[in-house]
């Protein structure tokens, strides 16, 4: 599986984690089953961490930078359509998210 939730308030089901984890595979470049993600709660968000099984695999590593990085911009920009390719409007967070004022945006 993709996920290994550190902190979830509710485990996803076998059959979740398959659907999220057949649609990520379309919007992450790196190798899903080579590595491991982990999402944490903090009280103003939470914290995403994609961490290689080989730490000497560079390949894996350069790609989740790449991914990370495009992300980052993404989300400055307030474009959220990535995770709602991979949840499919399944989080309540994105909701949340969309509703939060880009970087630069006059409504902040």
């Amino acid at each position: 599986m993709i996920t290994s939730p550190a902190h979830a308030a509710e485990k996803a089901s076998e059959q979740r984690l398959d659907e999220v984890a057949g649609r990520a595979s379309h919007v992450m470049p790196f190798d899903l089953e080579k590595t491991t993600h982990i999402f944490s709660k903090t009280d103003t968000g939470g914290i995403r961490q994609i961490i290689t099984k080989n730490k000497s695999d560079s390949g894996q590593i350069s790609l989740i930078r790449v991914h990370l990085s495009g992300i980052t911009q993404e989300f400055q920009q307030g474009d959220y359509l990535n995770p709602e390719k991979i949840h499919v409007a399944g989080i309540p967070e994105l909701a949340e998210l969309k509703s939060t004022p880009a970087i630069g945006d006059d409504r902040t």
